[in-house]
């Protein structure tokens, strides 16, 4: 095992905010706080960083999610790191369309251990993948705890920053991945997933991508008194991929009771100044429902397709006036009542039991004690002369003296160059210190509160925690 000298950490984001920003917090905090790790911070397209910070060990958010992602622990374990990874989508299907493996074309597991969000996708990959049973394992959905934990901004903070306080009613639309369509990406990702049903399922998509523009555009011009935030799907079109938006909101960004979003806000803050939350269908709902007692809806004028058991706890409408009148139910009564029949409670507690595994604030610790575990893995004796990849070497000498260069409207217009304008506008992650800190702090009271520092060390703790 590695001595007792702090073990350096190489965390990779894709970006200082946003969902895997939101995942690994947390896990971070823990390994600070108690396991002796003192961590570093780089961008996912440096992956050279590996072989300037020589680490002890390697943390992602996922190893699949991009081929970045899958390259990073590749490289790192073919150098004798460790590999820690979380799941950024852990609610997959188990009816077997779900590609589990995503960029990962070697189909071989480089981390520790696969740390599933629950009980159902843990029992499916062990069945799948016999060979990797003991790296399975469940820690729930670490980017849930913040429901738990964190102070969220106000509806009036909200609108006050956005110069909108004329309104006081606020509906919030958390997008699908209807945008997939349009782009070739997007499109190759839809084909994969539904094989030989792939242009049935193309033509349903273009036909429910109208339908819902349809109601939204009604409900929108019919209530000009009620602020509508559109948020877009974060993976509806790759990072490196620059082009107009082309999804079921785009054509109703320019109403003045709209508010069009892209990665400006995280979906929580949107969900904290929401009087009401909306989707074709989202597991943004799930956070809903951990976060306050609001109504969630889904639009859906087809409501029979495969999907996940979300909808089971949510209202659905086909259509505007079905729409209109649970809107115009809230703002007289306070609720909707469909959402508190007793069919629609009880599944709400088994989704997110199936879903995010715990809703108890206690996942990113779950996740710590499999972390724990890997870095009891670390051998001092580990050799850390890391052979250098000429690709990820270039890749940091361009991105250096890009920077030096670049100004993002010339880069915008010159076709070769416009793929990189995420990677120069995300590459110093620039407030990820400024949140980290914020939400430490959160962390702290939580840990506090909870008296964890002192339970952690009692074994009947973790004997109830970890199954």
């Amino acid at each position: 095992m590695k001595s007792q000298n702090k073990i350096k950490a190489l965390c990779f984001f894709d970006d200082d905010k946003g969902r895997d920003f939101e995942i690994l917090i947390p896990v971070l905090y823990y390994a600070e706080k108690y396991l002796n790790v003192e961590v570093e911070k780089a961008f996912i397209f440096d992956i050279d960083k590996i072989r300037r910070a020589k680490p002890d060990i390697v943390i992602l958010a996922n190893v699949i999610g991009s081929k970045n992602h899958h390259l990073i622990a590749k490289y790192a374990y073919e150098n004798n790191i460790k590999v820690f990874a979380l799941i950024s989508e852990g609610n997959f299907k188990t009816n077997g369309t779900f590609n589990y493996w995503g960029y990962n074309t070697d189909k071989v597991i480089y981390q520790e251990y696969v740390c599933h969000w629950s009980k159902r996708t843990c029992n499916f990959l062990k069945k799948e993948l016999p060979q990797y049973t003991d790296k399975m394992v469940v820690t729930g959905a670490t980017g849930f705890d913040r429901y738990k934990i964190y102070k969220f901004e106000t509806k009036k903070e909200f609108l006050k920053r956005y110069n909108l306080t004329e309104y006081k009613k606020v509906i919030g639309y958390a997008g699908w991945g209807f945008g997939k369509l349009h782009n070739p990406t997007g499109l190759m990702e839809i084909k994969n997933t539904h094989k030989e049903k792939a242009e049935e399922r193309i033509k349903w998509m273009h036909e429910q991508q109208q339908l819902i523009e349809g109601i939204l555009r009604e409900t929108i011009e019919k209530n000009p008194d009620i602020l509508f935030i559109l948020k877009r799907h974060p993976n509806e079109i790759h990072p490196h991929l620059v082009q107009r938006d082309n999804n079921e909101m785009i054509n109703l960004a320019d109403y003045p009771n709209v508010l069009y979003l892209r990665n400006e806000e995280d979906v929580h803050t949107l969900i904290s100044v929401s009087d009401i939350w909306t989707a074709f269908e989202s597991t943004t709902t799930i956070e809903a429902w951990m976060m306050k007692d609001i109504p969630t809806i889904f639009i859906n004028p087809d409501p029979d397709f495969v999907r996940d058991n979300n909808y089971k706890g949510t209202v659905i409408v086909k259509e505007y006036n079905e729409f209109q009148k649970k809107i115009d139910e809230y703002y007289a009564t306070g609720k909707v009542a469909e959402m508190y029949d007793e069919d629609k409670v009880k599944a709400r507690k088994k989704i997110v039991e199936d879903v995010i595994g715990f809703a108890d604030g206690l996942n990113h610790v779950r996740a710590g004690f499999y972390l724990k575990k890997t870095i009891e893995r670390i051998r001092s004796d580990d050799k850390r002369k890391i052979k250098a990849d000429l690709l990820y070497v270039a890749r940091f000498i361009l991105v250096k003296l890009g920077s030096l260069v670049y100004y993002k409207p010339l880069f915008l217009k010159l076709p070769k160059f416009k793929k990189t304008v995420w990677i120069f506008d995300r590459h110093k992650l620039k407030n990820i210190d400024i949140t980290g800190r914020k939400y430490y702090s959160y962390l702290d009271d939580f840990h506090q509160k909870n008296n964890l520092p002192e339970k952690i060390k009692d074994k009947s703790f973790w004997d109830d925690l970890i199954i």
